[in-house]
């Protein structure tokens, strides 16, 4: 049996994949900033007055939720340079990273703007209202009575988004990403087909184990943020 699969190689082996555990990180956090920014964009438009932007939106987030991230990763490494270097913008010293996180951003961009939506859709319009009677402005109004309520709602979702994050960056070694699956490869690669095995159900594993820290970190902050809204209106 050892011949196939030997479990005690599993420890050794899942230290020198963590060693590329710090680049999966960097590519979560880059990707999940750039994508609420990208994702603000495309709900506010969503929820703007304008047909054109509404539309815009809409077409931006049924577009990106159709796409394979696969797809997308090919088409922004591969094909997306042949056109930029026709105006003169040469990608040949642009990190792979970027484009990875470029990927993962627009992709989770549109899943965030629809969290986005629908959680300052959720806050009844009274809120509003409401605020104005007791002499808000509209910046004040939405920072202090609708924001804090649209956050809770967004919360779980946000979690999940994360959580889709980090599980997709197992596609960046398609492009040559030493992130944490990346780095199985090469170790699989270097041991000759070797511990296969092993390589791959340590890293599910750590997939895994990663997945299920975020998802008890996303309920903690729910239960924090409830527990410390009803302490505000206590």
């Amino acid at each position: 049996m050892n011949k196939y699969f030997d479990i005690t190689k599993i420890p050794g082996l899942m230290a020198r994949v963590m060693t590329a555990f710090p680049v999966t990180i960097k590519l979560v956090v880059f990707s999940l900033l750039f994508g609420l920014l990208i994702g603000l964009i495309i709900a506010c438009m969503s929820l703007s007055k304008s047909r054109i932007l509404n539309v815009i939106a809409k077409f931006y987030i049924a577009f990106m939720r159709g796409m394979p991230l696969l797809v997308l990763i090919f088409i922004l490494y591969f094909v997306m340079p042949l056109y930029l270097r026709n105006i003169g913008v040469n990608t040949n010293k642009w990190s792979k990273d970027s484009f990875i996180i470029a990927t993962l951003a627009l992709s989770s961009a549109a899943n965030i703007a629809e969290m986005m939506r629908s959680s300052f859709l959720s806050v009844d319009k009274y809120q509003w209202e409401a605020a104005y009677s007791v002499g808000m402005g509209s910046f004040a109004a939405f920072r202090r009575i609708i924001f804090p309520q649209a956050f809770g709602v967004a919360i779980p979702v946000l979690g999940n988004n994360i959580i889709s994050i980090f599980k997709s960056t197992s596609l960046a070694f398609s492009i040559g990403v030493i992130d944490l699956f990346g780095k199985a490869k090469h170790i699989s690669a270097n041991l000759y087909g070797l511990n296969r095995a092993e390589l791959y159900l340590g890293i599910s594993v750590v997939f895994w184990v990663v997945c299920l820290v975020l998802e008890q970190m996303t309920k903690y902050a729910e239960r924090l943020y409830s527990k410390g809204k009803k302490t505000s209106i206590s």
